[in-house]
């Protein structure tokens, strides 16, 4: 429950392999007991250098639509912040279940998934979703695990279940880009704005 400035770094200098403030949400523990068991630095204690990304918009893809489905608020805020340094826009949501009634009114154009959240994980939402007696407007959409999982057989699961692309937490800037640009369509409103 310690929130004081630095305390980070005094529990890294203590040894300490990574830290949260309670209350802990169960996803957040997930995420972090992966990383630590990884040997990957706690991501809050990352000292990245900030990233050379290539600007995605640049690309012709600035008119994406893309859908965030992550249950963790700071999460969600990491990735959006990432999503928009590349030029890119997208709308979050906080579980499968809200991600499939998004999918259902609006046609995405790629999803950012992960895969442990409450309520629908993004496995059962992806078959969901990629299930031909599907609602969602476009069930072909890209789909990208976006995960902590990073055990044997993890990113065969995601594939399995209907995902088209897998990258692990934390993310590495240029991967994201990588896949981004692989997945995203060109642009399709550039000439057709009024």
């Amino acid at each position: 429950s310690m929130g004081q400035q630095g305390y980070i770094r005094k529990m890294k200098e203590m040894g300490i392999a990574a830290c949260m403030t309670k209350p802990v949400r169960q996803s957040e523990f997930f995420d972090r007991l992966i990383c630590v068991l990884r040997g990957a630095p706690d991501v809050r204690q990352a000292s990245q250098p900030a990233a050379k990304h290539q600007p995605v918009g640049a690309l012709g893809r600035g008119s994406a639509r893309n859908l965030l489905v992550e249950d963790n608020t700071i999460n969600q805020l990491l990735a959006l912040r990432l999503i928009r340094k590349m030029g890119l826009q997208a709308v979050a949501v906080a579980n499968g279940a809200e991600a499939i009634r998004a999918l259902e009114t609006i046609p995405y154009d790629l999803v950012l998934m992960d895969v442990q959240m409450p309520e629908m994980d993004g496995l059962e939402a992806t078959r969901r979703i990629r299930n031909p007696r599907s609602n969602v407007l476009n069930r072909h959409v890209p789909i990208i695990a976006m995960t902590a999982h990073a055990m044997q057989g993890d990113r065969e699961r995601c594939l399995e279940a209907g995902m088209d692309d897998y990258i692990s937490k934390p993310v590495n800037p240029q991967m994201l880009v990588s896949v981004l640009k692989k997945m995203l369509p060109e642009e399709k409103t550039k000439n057709s704005a009024p």
